[in-house]
């Protein structure tokens, strides 16, 4: 019963909490190349949505940031958000 003593590890979900955590951390670093806080909003909230999706199980998420660079759905949020 290993999933009862890590609930989070056992569930496809991310919950509230961590989807904020998440954004506002994404947030506040996209600022800085997207120039302004809404496109930083956007590509943020397209990030998130592709995260989840990809990896329903956010502890999954978090042990594959390192691949986000490399990631080409993830790639185009950006290059959405730099060609609008």
């Amino acid at each position: 019963m290993l999933c009862m003593a890590s609930l989070s590890s056992c569930t496809d979900f991310w919950d509230g909490s961590t989807q904020r955590k998440f954004h506002e951390a994404c947030a506040g670093e996209a600022v800085k190349w997207a120039g302004t806080p809404e496109k930083a909003d956007v590509y943020c909230n397209c990030v998130l949505e592709k995260m989840m999706k990809k990896y329903p199980n956010e502890d999954d998420a978090f042990g594959h940031l390192g691949d986000l660079s490399k990631d080409t759905s993830l790639i185009n949020c950006k290059d959405a958000v730099m060609n609008k």
